[in-house]
């Protein structure tokens, strides 16, 4: 019986599941995963999976669904923090600085750490704006990645680092589809502020911590959380960001992101919830039930 000699050329490396970006980089990765076939299997495979678990919780309990939650909301912090650890040990080893402006849980999808918990244990306003917000905010982040996966740029999928971007984002569609799917909430029109309040309540605190990391923390000049700053170099979007910051005026384009962009992309994802509604796709037990 002979051993199997490991492949070791550029052409056809093998990853290991927690190689860094600095390894996968050496072998000669260079993301080609993202936007790939390979890519839209996995969360296409994902995607039926949320709708098919959302429908199992549709059956059960309401505690059940709210059991999940709570598991969600102490599981998915220390998940968190588990990433920052690592990608800022291998940073460190590899002669780079702590990455103030893209480590740091200040994204859009990072408000699923900050305001599960006011859904999972919340009552009143906050729990109704938190509900709004994975049911419509929330749901866009999570399903942009779905499409464009950025951490495929510098993992390969089946490895930590992009699977635990999969997850992540996958545990923020599903709090918003299992809300829906089980008529824990229902979308009006009224949640397309709703789900705002959140938004602006976060960017209350990362609007000055973009700020500050840009202009004071050395060699740190790239930073953009919630998008509030270049909107991830969207075309025209992000180029209006880079021209009012060279006037310094990124602070007008923070405020065109947070009165125009946001609340365009909730009005959107609510009058599609809406109209879905009407046709019994998202509510047929509803309708049934009223017929």
């Amino acid at each position: 019986m002979t051993s199997r000699t490991p492949r070791t050329n550029i052409e056809d490396p093998i990853y290991w599941f927690f190689d860094d970006s600095y390894t996968l980089a050496q072998k000669g990765y260079a993301g080609q995963d993202r936007m790939s076939m390979k890519q839209f299997v996995v969360m296409g495979v994902l995607f039926v999976l949320i709708i098919a678990l959302s429908l199992l919780l549709r059956k059960a309990k309401k505690e059940k669904l709210y059991m999940v939650y709570r598991v969600m909301a102490i599981v998915m912090p220390l998940m968190e923090i588990a990433k920052i650890i690592y990608s800022s040990y291998f940073d460190i080893i590899n002669g780079q600085e702590f990455n103030w402006g893209g480590i740091l849980p200040f994204y859009t999808c990072s408000m699923l750490l900050y305001f599960l918990p006011f859904l999972a244990w919340g009552k009143g306003k906050m729990k109704q704006y938190s509900m709004a917000f994975f049911s419509t905010i929330g749901m866009v982040a999570g399903l942009t990645n779905f499409v464009y996966l950025s951490a495929a740029g510098w993992y390969p999928i089946f490895t930590y680092g992009c699977m635990y971007s999969i997850l992540y984002h996958g545990a923020l569609v599903f709090v918003g589809m299992s809300l829906l799917i089980t008529e824990e909430y229902k979308p009006t029109w009224k949640s397309i502020f709703e789900g705002l309040v959140p938004v602006w309540v976060f960017s209350f605190f990362v609007i000055p911590i973009n700020f500050t990391i840009k202009y004071t923390v050395p060699n740190q000049g790239y930073v953009d959380y919630m998008l509030l700053m270049n909107c991830n170099g969207l075309p025209y979007i992000g180029d209006l960001g880079d021209y009012l910051a060279s006037l310094n005026l990124s602070i007008l384009f923070s405020m065109l992101m947070l009165v125009g962009v946001y609340p365009l992309g909730s009005a959107v994802i609510v009058s599609l919830e809406i109209a879905l509604s009407k046709v019994k796709v998202l509510f047929p037990k509803a309708h049934q039930e009223a017929a």
